[in-house]
């Protein structure tokens, strides 16, 4: 993909072969994303790029096929042309690398499936068709997350991608930034009534299981676990503070898997039943009144 020239503004869209596509010059980054559509891009071999399918495509060239969710990783080298000989939607990521020697070589044909980079596709999708110009600066935190996140999957020994008030030093290891924390924590306040797995909160923050394990223990001192039974037990709270009758309902709105559990549950946390939390509560609206 060559670098946007010219560009009057961040974001601009215009269309390819009837075919809409978006692109984003950042500098030190640029985004292209195309709609669903014929496809074919020539890349120069000058810069890293990222490249994921929204949809499954097969090469004009080879006839290989590349699942859905797929990405591939060009390092800078001869130049080459992608073709898809079926409709395809795509995103691709280039990004400044000046450390070229340190990224995994590339493999004709090559292609990594992970659901951090899925995750952070989708996202990066979402936010260039539905908010633009106003959301550059979490639009560049994310393309970031996605090109840290592919080059941790496919093996480079070290990121080398400086970003935005960064030292390359500081990106030796991916880290939870308060960023990333942030729209963990919102993921699960969004999610409380369903089954919430450590590996889904990784793929959030563009990071391994592993990694975020720790990551997160210790910008919040507790582990992925206890900080979601925790948002759990403060909703119930919550519902009772607002005069929940149903404490059935209740526990499957936050969650549990049977008022028993949250009885349970709320009792270890709180020293009180749900029930008798409840009627207190009441009583003492009953005075204030």
């Amino acid at each position: 993909m060559a670098e946007p020239q010219g560009l009057s503004a961040p974001i601009v869209t215009a269309t390819d072969a009837g075919v809409a596509v978006t692109l984003v010059d950042l500098k030190r980054l640029w985004i292209r994303h195309q709609a669903l559509g014929s496809f074919r891009m020539e890349y120069d071999g000058r810069r890293p790029m990222v490249v994921f399918l929204f949809t499954p495509a097969r090469s004009r060239a080879t006839g290989e096929r590349f699942p859905r969710g797929a990405f591939s990783l060009l390092t800078p080298g001869a130049p080459v042309t992608l073709e898809s000989a079926e409709p395809v939607e795509t995103l691709a990521v280039a990004f400044a690398c000046p450390a070229a020697a340190g990224l995994p070589h590339q493999e004709r044909g090559q292609k990594t499936i992970d659901p951090g980079v899925r995750a952070l596709a989708h996202e990066i999708r979402r936010v260039l068709l539905n908010e633009g110009d106003a959301a550059m600066a979490y639009l560049e935190q994310l393309a970031d997350s996605l090109i840290v996140r592919a080059l941790m999957v496919r093996g480079a020994a070290q990121p080398a991608l400086p970003t935005a008030g960064q030292s390359r030093a500081s990106l030796a290891r991916p880290s939870l930034t308060a960023f990333n924390l942030r729209r963990v924590r919102e993921h699960i306040d969004s999610r409380l009534a369903e089954r919430i797995t450590v590996n889904e909160l990784a793929a959030v923050a563009g990071l391994s299981r592993g990694y975020f394990s720790r990551a997160f223990h210790a910008e919040t001192g507790e582990s992925p676990h206890n900080f979601i039974l925790a948002r759990r037990l403060e909703a119930v709270r919550q519902r009772l503070d607002d005069g929940a009758d149903d404490l059935a309902l209740v526990a499957a709105q936050t969650g549990f898997s049977s008022h028993g559990h949250m009885t349970t549950a709320f009792g270890q946390a709180f020293g009180v039943s749900p029930r008798a939390y409840r009627e207190g509560r009441r009583s003492v609206d009953v005075l204030q009144a």
